[in-house]
């Protein structure tokens, strides 16, 4: 298979929505770091991803361990610094807060009112930090207040790393400017690199050094041999999708490409199936790295190459097949055993 540059990072992301138990998601994570994937996330689809980095935690040793993402929306700032803290300590000091705000359709199923996003986000940064610090004034601002809060015991570091997932370029320059990294997704190698460039800017602008900000990219794969099987899985993510207020950038249509409003209207209706037929298969070459091992690996390159540090691959099912084992071989070079006590 084609290698991947010496010295490379990688991650691997485990959705919550795969259906796997706890155990076997451990299980999944341990073999990742086997096979020496740096860094392991878990993905909030309709679980709790903060909750399943418990077992992932406890089947690694080194990797680092992180959600990509978990929504703040769902929870107050303090007992996400709370979480946070106890993660921290059950890793050794490998965790990392990877944190987003979802979008309007999501959160409105959630039953969460609409807010302003930036102002948000960015208080509910600055909460967590004070809490994990245990500033004595607590934070005082005008989305969130608190006054001291006290842990029952600290994080193994008060200055825990935390992730803003950003997609448009407001959120990533405010990810330059006040988080320690930024987790792209749905973009192309050249939007990566677009992205990585605004928030090396970002960070300069405001007196820090680019090069501290991590810029992680989830990497959609859906990895077989069948190339055909391979190319319909990839257009089968791009409903999961559709829906998203930032993908009519993203995917093209505001620059002349294909629309998708028929594969929107499908979803709304609830078929999916029928919406991903209707997906061009160019929006899904777009940002799925798809095929077998080589074209997989040769894709992640190309993040790599446009300076994302950290592509953190994000396998869906083909033909109902996860593939979370066989990425992992497959990255690794070589079969990495997996014992689990669930189903995919």
């Amino acid at each position: 298979m084609s290698a991947l540059p010496l010295g490379s990072q990688l991650g691997l992301s485990i959705a919550s929505h795969s259906g796997l138990s706890p155990s076997a998601v451990g299980a999944l994570a341990g073999a990742a770091e086997r096979a020496g994937f740096n860094a392991v996330f878990v993905a909030e689809g309709h679980g709790d991803a903060l909750a399943l980095c418990h077992p992932v935690a406890a089947a690694t040793s080194r990797a680092r361990v992180g959600t990509a993402i978990t929504n703040a929306a769902l929870r107050p700032p303090v007992l996400a610094a709370k979480t946070a803290a106890q993660l921290d300590q059950a890793t050794a000091g490998r965790f990392t807060l990877g944190l987003g705000v979802a979008n309007a359709v999501m959160n409105t199923r959630f039953g969460i009112p609409p807010f302003a996003a930036l102002p948000m986000i960015e208080e509910y940064v600055a909460v967590v930090r004070a809490v994990l610090r245990g500033q004595a004034a607590g934070y005082q601002g005008q989305v969130f207040r608190t006054g001291m809060v006290p842990l029952d015991s600290p994080p193994v570091r008060a200055e825990l790393p935390v992730y803003l997932a950003a997609l448009g370029p407001r959120m990533l320059e405010l990810a330059g400017r006040i988080a320690d990294g930024v987790i792209l997704n749905l973009m192309t190698p050249d939007q990566a690199a677009e992205a990585v460039t605004i928030v090396r800017n970002s960070a300069r602008a405001a007196g820090r050094d680019p090069s501290s900000v991590e810029v992680a990219c989830v990497v959609h794969t859906c990895l077989s041999d069948d190339t055909v099987a391979a190319a319909a899985a990839a257009r089968a993510v791009v409903p999961r999708y559709v829906l998203h207020p930032a993908v009519p950038r993203l995917f093209g249509e505001l620059d002349g490409g294909p629309s998708l409003q028929g594969v929107r209207e499908r979803v709304l209706a609830g078929d999916r199936a029928r919406a991903a037929d209707l997906v061009p298969q160019a929006t899904a070459d777009g940002f799925v790295a798809y095929g077998g091992a080589d074209a997989c690996t040769a894709r992640v390159a190309e993040y790599h190459a446009v300076g994302v540090d950290l592509p953190v691959l994000f396998p869906m099912p083909v033909d109902d097949d996860w593939g979370y084992e066989k990425t992992i071989t497959a990255m690794a070079g070589a079969p990495v055993p997996v014992s689990h006590g669930g189903t995919q």
